[in-house]
This record gives C-alpha cells, structure tokens and sequence, in this order.
C-alpha cells in the first residue's frame, strides 16, 4: 500500500504531456462483467474529459483492466483514475461484485515520440483481438473501431439534447453537464465517437493499409509493450509461422529452415525467445525440432541466457 502511494504522488509531479495510462490487471475478479456495466464504463471514460483537463486519443476497455492513451498533466491523470476507481467501485458493490481491492493501481508511462505513439496506438487497437474477444475493428468496447472505418461514421445515437436532465442523471450517475452534441447508443452507450481525438491516427498512419498491416503484423512492438505493462502474450500456429518467416527474412537472408546449420538454429530460437517471447514448447513446434535441443539452446552462455540480444536486422 506504501509503495502505490508513493508511486500514485510521484505520478502527480509528472508535467503536461502524452501518457498511456494502463490500470492493474485484476487477477481475481473483472471490472466488467456485463454489457451494462461496459456501457457505464464507456459513460465514465467519456466523463473524465469533462472533469479534468485530459484529451483522449485512443482506449479500450478489457474485462479485467482499462488502457488509456491521453494528454494531459500527470495530476490530472491520477485524479481521472481515482474517479474511475471510485465510481466502477460503487458499480460492482450495486450490482452485488466485489469492489476493487484497496490497492489497485495503475502505471502511468510517458509518450515520448511519434514512433512509440504509434506503437501503443496499435497496441491498443490489437488488444482485445488478441485476447480472442472480436477481430480487429469488431470490439465496440473503447475506440479502436473508430480509425478508417465507414461503419463508424454512420453509427449513431440519441444525442443527448435529446435527453431530460433525470434521464442524464441516470446514466452517468452524477450531475455533470455533458455536451449537447454527444451521443449515447440504447446498447453500446456514450459513443466514443463523441470524445476521442481521432485525428491523431490519421497524422501518424498514411492509410487505412498502413494501420491495419501494423495491427496484424506488428509482433516486435507488441511484444515489448507487453512487457512494460507486464501483460503476457500468446501466438496462434499462423502468427508463429509469421513470426519465423519474417526472422528469416531479415536476419537469415530468407533462407528456409531446412538450410540452417546449428549455429543459426540456435540463433533463431534465442531471439525467438527474447525478442517475441515466444515459450520454449511453442518454439521447437515451430522450428520442427526437439524441445530438448531448444532448452540447450537457451540455456547455452553463447546464445541464451546472460548473452547479449543482437542488435535488430543483425546477430
């Protein structure tokens, strides 16, 4: 409880600038166990741009966490996630949940460059598709959905001029005034359409092309984001093939497996490890090859652990 003190005011020092903002995964329970609960989720998200001085480029909503890419000062950040802590609290205990335990915390990371932007944007994006929840675009539960697609433009809601104030009230569960022009869907809720800054993705990608191969092909990036937020990843047999093909592509020259001698296989399996964290199993399957030989080679001083991970494109 200390340390998440300590790490939360040393967040609020933090000056105005681009932050991902990624909630603890919660192990033993969801923060979001049903449609309506999402759907107020999605009215909180919305909210926290009117009650603090934040803009919002890209989130999703995940059963167990929430990911959040923003602009603001990092004070502002901390008191957003407070409010959402409080209010997704008061939620579960009404709808008879267990509460959120009283040191769930958060990492607040610091965007610096276009380049990581990107990165987690994509990150993001891919998210709940990786998690097997729906393909990419098809998660209606943050703003993913929203980059390139038609489907987007012409969903909407009942605006919310449209509404009576005890109506509003209802939905949001405070009194806060909410602009005229947003709009809430009878099922999916606050659209996201109505608050996310969506021209930021159209600056970074060239197209719709450029986005969407990065969502399926972009393993590197989202490995080592992964990381950071201490999520873990997994690999379907068609994304490992991928994975492999591309290694040997770059860094073997584009030669087949077949024509590795040792010393390359080994190579390969170590970065397959390091770089992609791939398991050991899922690497021998790949590889064709013993799992005995792989845990060789990664327990190996010259290629595993303790040695030093080759620069990209290079070993």
């Amino acid at each position: 409880m200390r340390n998440y003190r300590k790490q939360r005011e040393e967040y609020r020092k933090m000056g105005k600038g681009y932050y991902h903002l990624v909630t603890d995964g919660w192990k033993d329970g969801c923060i979001f166990n049903n449609i309506a609960q999402f759907t107020y989720g999605m009215m909180l998200i919305g909210l926290i741009t009117l009650r603090y001085s934040i803009v919002i480029y890209d989130f999703t909503l995940m059963p167990n966490h929430i990911h959040i890419i923003l602009s603001g000062t990092g004070n502002d950040a901390v008191e957003a996630f407070l409010y959402l802590k409080r209010k997704l609290n008061l939620r579960l205990v009404a709808d008879h949940y267990k509460p959120l335990p009283e040191d769930y915390g958060f990492k607040l990371i610091p965007i610096e460059d276009k380049a990581q932007m990107k990165e987690l944007i994509i990150y993001l994006d891919r998210n709940h598709y990786e998690k097997e929840f729906a393909v990419p675009g098809g998660y209606p539960w943050g703003s993913g959905y929203l980059h390139y697609s038609l489907f987007a433009d012409l969903l909407h809601g009942k605006r919310v001029s449209e509404f009576g104030s005890k109506e509003l009230e209802a939905l949001t569960g405070c009194r806060i005034e909410l602009p005229a022009h947003w709009e809430i869907h009878p099922v999916l809720g606050l659209l996201p359409k109505s608050f996310v800054n969506t021209r930021l993705v159209r600056q970074l990608f060239t197209g719709p092309k450029d986005y969407m191969t990065k969502l399926v092909k972009d393993y590197e990036s989202f490995v080592a984001i992964a990381r950071k937020c201490g999520e873990e990843n997994e690999y379907g047999s068609s994304e490992l093939t991928d994975i492999v093909s591309q290694v040997l592509l770059m860094d073997f020259e584009g030669k087949s497996l077949s024509k590795l001698n040792k010393d390359e296989m080994a190579r390969l399996a170590v970065k397959l490890s390091k770089q992609f964290n791939i398991k050991a199993q899922s690497i021998a399957e790949s590889l064709g090859v013993s799992i005995h030989l792989i845990n060789q080679f990664l327990r190996s001083k010259d290629y595993g652990r303790g040695s030093r991970l080759p620069e990209k494109g290079r070993f």
